[in-house]
């Protein structure tokens, strides 16, 4: 298997490394075929030649599409810092919710845009930038007002449905008695 992996290897400082993905699917397909000829059938090995059979089949129906990283650059061999990506952000949402996934989470609500911010905050620049953020404690408390303001009549249905029986009792004492409820009648 490792010289099968080597075969697959993109790395740029092989010196054999394959000029095209046509050229790294022949190597791997001629490599396979060897191997399949040499491959027990039979007892203990039997087993081997069957992986063997399995990985020449598979190459044979996904080959044009594997060794695509050797035709562009940009595209890696493999999907594992892609993978990383995304379980890093997944896990710091789930840290940072304190939930134990991120389904129905407020990643549904901003979609990309979670990904592209923990991009960017990955970036030694934006980490900079993040560090150097001065905040205006005043703009901040006239913001924060702004936003009670606004979230006041939310709060006030939420609390009616949560504690309607308290809210019911405050009801009926102002009803039948303002001045001890309170209120001005």
């Amino acid at each position: 298997m490792r010289d099968l992996a080597h075969e697959l290897s993109p790395a740029a400082d092989r010196v054999d490394r394959p000029k095209d993905a046509h050229e790294a699917q022949e190597r791997v397909r001629t490599y396979l075929a060897d191997l399949a000829a040499t491959a027990p059938r039979a007892g203990l090995g039997a087993a081997t030649g069957q992986l063997i059979d399995t990985l020449v089949a598979r190459t044979e129906r996904y080959g044009a599409h594997l060794f695509v990283c050797f035709e562009d650059g940009r595209i890696p061999a493999t999907s594992n810092a892609l993978e990383g990506f995304f379980g890093g952000a997944k896990r710091l949402l789930r840290h940072a919710l304190g939930s134990g996934n991120t389904t129905h989470s407020v990643v549904g609500n901003l979609g990309a845009d979670v990904l592209l911010t923990y991009a960017d905050c990955r970036s030694p620049v934006a980490l900079a930038r993040i560090q150097n953020l001065t905040p205006d404690a005043t703009r901040f408390r006239e913001v924060r007002a702004e936003i009670t303001r606004q979230e006041a009549p939310t709060i006030r249905r939420r609390s009616m449905v949560r504690h309607l029986d308290r809210q019911l009792d405050g009801l009926r004492r102002h009803w039948l008695d303002p001045q001890q409820a309170g209120g001005n009648a």
